[in-house]
């Protein structure tokens, strides 16, 4: 079968039981211009849309990458995934010797499980999942941060195998390299090899003029004349690069660097301020002659720390997407796919229980302001899906079994259930906490609604004309501040959807 019909299948578990299934179909242009949303994706729990097609995703002119985190791929071990190394190791606190036991653990979610593969070449089949999970919502692309030059340079490394994944789902996606300054400092022989390790090769983002295009992260940790020597010795190789340097605060090193880039990208906060005062950053690129790379934050919670960023539930990655859209930018860098240590992946992901709908919210908005941004044209909501966002605990709760506390880093912590509505006409969408109904009179379109968080599982409906269309409960129980029964701290926002025919289960 060509890699251009390959089909990805989305399972929502129905609420009477009986599964319904939604298809993403690599269509050819001629398909996709006769293409009406069909019956299925007007039932689909996931999304309230009809994904464009991947000719008309790859088409556009501007681009979707997501940063591509390999220290998480879908399978570490490849074990069941109840007895693997995330379960035993990295979401317990006892895990890798105690190592993280004053945190509680390494982490507090994980990757959807996957099924244990008799093939020596798991890593890669699981690469290549991973790479059509990103198309089936709008990524193009992923830019790899790279922590070692034997991760770039062996056959076997994340980074070469991540390369032949995306060359054997579709061509069309590509992978830009992205050496990490935080670890490399400045090593310039080490990055030099890491950059020159992805030139010849097909999957390798390259622009018209065959430059290959290079991205770093922390990148302004080295002036400008570091990086001019080793683009020079690059080019002593014959290779010509189009520098797009990620920033930690962009504004700051812009001028110093201009002369050797082809555009900036900067790292991004996750709150909801951050997403939204991005917007006039596109113009301020274009006006010195450069592209910009927007980051996209869904949300930053870092058991390792203990930290995190308040990110307002699902607000600061709505306000991130609409200022990449009403901004103009050129292209997008989602942050990120699989960072997990950080919380800010929009992978889908679960916990130690492997439910497949407790970590879907983000990847499926995605979906849609991604379909926005690359076809400039707001997508046509073809029926009603609800989606919510929230933690297990209050940001006050207790946390017993770790002797660290976890703060936030921003303002104040907030404890909200929120709704996002994607409706097809007006309606009224209920969230039952507690003991309260809280309603909100819902316009057609896209709208939020927030309340506070109470103990107990949430609640959710849509009414229209007095009558209930839909109803279900949220994926996880919210506890009071004595914390969750683990007496670890949980400051995720887990995340669902649901539609007529049932719940998004991925």
């Amino acid at each position: 079968m060509s890699v251009f019909r390959k089909t990805l299948l989305l399972v929502s578990a129905c609420a009477l039981g009986a599964p319904i299934t939604s298809r993403l179909t690599y269509a050819s242009s001629a398909q996709a211009a006769q293409a009406q949303p069909s019956a299925v994706n007007q039932q689909d729990a996931c999304l309230p849309m009809a994904m464009p097609s991947a000719d008309v995703l790859f088409n556009s002119p501007k681009k979707v990458f997501a940063h591509y985190f390999y220290m998480f791929p879908l399978s570490i071990d490849n074990k069941p995934s109840a007895q693997d190394y995330y379960n035993t190791q990295y979401l317990s606190k006892s895990g890798e010797s105690g190592k993280w036991a004053q945190q509680g653990g390494f982490l507090r979610q994980r990757p959807l499980g996957v099924a244990v593969s008799s093939d020596p070449n798991w890593r890669l089949l699981n690469m290549e999942k991973e790479v059509r999970m990103a198309i089936a919502r709008g990524i193009t692309g992923f830019t790899i941060d790279v922590l070692s030059v034997k991760e770039a340079t062996d056959a076997r490394g994340h980074l070469q195998l991540l390369l032949q994944a995306a060359q054997a789902v579709d061509p069309r996606f590509k992978i830009v390299v992205m050496p990490d300054i935080a670890q490399f400092k400045s090593d310039s022989d080490s990055v030099t090899k890491i950059i020159a390790s992805v030139a010849a090769s097909p999957a390798a983002y390259k622009l018209a003029d065959g430059r290959l295009v290079v991205t770093a992260f922390n990148a302004g940790g080295n002036p400008p004349e570091w990086w001019a020597s080793v683009l020079n010795q690059l080019s002593a190789r014959g290779i010509k690069v189009a520098f797009v340097p990620t920033f930690l605060g962009w504004r700051g090193k812009a001028a110093a660097f201009a002369d050797l880039s082809y555009g900036f990208a900067d790292w991004g906060t996750a709150t909801p301020s951050g997403g939204r005062n991005m917007q006039g950053d596109p113009a301020e690129a274009h006006a010195s002659g450069k592209i910009y790379m927007m980051p996209v934050d869904p949300q930053q919670y870092r058991p390792k720390g203990p930290v995190f960023w308040e990110a307002g539930n699902s607000e600061t990655f709505r306000n991130a997407w609409m200022s990449a859209i009403t901004g103009g930018t050129d292209w997008v860098q989602i942050v990120t796919w699989s960072d997990f240590s950080e919380s800010s992946q929009i992978q889908p992901y679960t916990d130690a229980t492997l439910a497949r709908d407790i970590g879907t919210g983000f990847y499926n908005l995605n979906g849609y302001y991604a379909a926005w941004f690359l076809t400039g044209r707001e997508p046509v909501i073809t029926h009603d899906v609800l989606y919510y966002f929230y933690r297990r605990e209050p940001s006050n709760a207790a946390g017993p079994a770790q002797s660290l506390a976890t703060r936030v880093t921003n303002s104040t912590a907030e404890d909200n259930i929120e709704v996002v509505a994607f409706l097809t006409a007006p309606g009224v969408v209920k969230i039952a906490t507690g003991q309260r109904e809280f309603t909100h009179d819902a316009p057609a379109g896209v709208s939020s609604f927030k309340v506070p968080s109470q103990p107990g599982v949430p609640a959710f409906s849509l009414v229209r004309g007095g009558s209930e269309v839909f109803s279900f409960q949220g994926g996880v129980q919210i506890y009071d501040v004595g914390g969750i029964p683990p007496g670890v701290l949980d400051m995720t926002y887990w995340s669902g959807s649901a539609a007529k025919t049932g719940r998004c289960s991925l």
